[in-house]
């Protein structure tokens, strides 16, 4: 079981903490509108949650001289610190989010599975297209993140 503890990084202890937070307000979705309006919801929250993020992140851009589209301005302006998840060549191997979600057994898997879509709407708005085979919310071992021009 993943614990939050106060040796932790901040910005770890932050991470765990919002996932943990998104879980129970998911879960509680679920159970109040039922299985199929509750995902739905969920998806429609996550999509205006990144849509606000991306337009905040342009703003940055902007601001900063650079365009508006492509993976550098994306990088150079994302909102969400580095700090905590595990890289290596073939992408993520640790995520303090996913850490929390597989507490929860399938439904935190499920539930992290449609959170994750958030980076199709933060990178699609920087003209970025995701393609992701595999995804620690499917139970692989890493997330892989393979990028490309939107067309």
């Amino acid at each position: 079981m993943s614990k939050i503890r106060s040796h932790e990084d901040p910005t770890v202890r932050f991470a765990k903490l919002f996932a943990k937070l998104y879980y129970y307000m998911a879960e509680q979705m679920i159970e109040s509108l039922g299985e199929e309006e509750g995902k739905k919801a969920i998806r429609a929250a996550i999509k205006k949650f990144g849509e606000d993020r991306v337009k905040s992140m342009k703003e940055e851009a902007a601001e900063r001289n650079l365009p508006l589209s492509g993976r550098e301005s994306y990088t150079a302006v994302r909102d969400m610190p580095n700090i905590g998840w595990k890289r290596s060549e073939r992408g993520i191997e640790y995520c303090p989010f996913h850490d929390i979600w597989s507490d929860f057994g399938e439904l935190g898997m499920e539930l992290g599975k449609i959170y994750c879509e958030i980076d199709h709407v933060l990178l699609n708005g920087f003209d970025v297209a995701l393609e992701r085979n595999f995804c620690l919310t499917s139970r692989d071992d890493h997330c892989q993140f393979i990028f490309s021009k939107l067309s």
